[in-house]
């Protein structure tokens, strides 16, 4: 997919989102992604501790399947 046609569906689907939530989100994280000064400030101590936990699994011998970050993936995205 070209630079041009990414750029077109992530407006369209910006465009089309209505929930402020799901924006915020959106922009917190394009932001971070751009080097921007959020760094991870406006993530819940929920969503930071998901991360850290993930982490730290294989680190301490316990693998993430890939049917359970399937599923998470789809949870998230199906909520999108």
């Amino acid at each position: 997919m070209s630079v041009v046609n990414l750029k077109n569906n992530l407006h369209r689907m910006v465009v089309e989102t209505e929930d402020p939530e799901i924006l915020a989100q959106i922009a917190t994280r394009f932001a971070s992604l751009l080097g921007g000064k959020d760094g991870g400030e406006s993530m819940s101590n929920e969503e930071k501790e998901s991360i850290e936990q993930g982490e730290a699994a294989p680190k301490a011998g316990r693998p993430i399947r890939y049917f359970e970050i399937r599923e998470r993936a789809r949870d998230i995205l199906g909520s999108l």
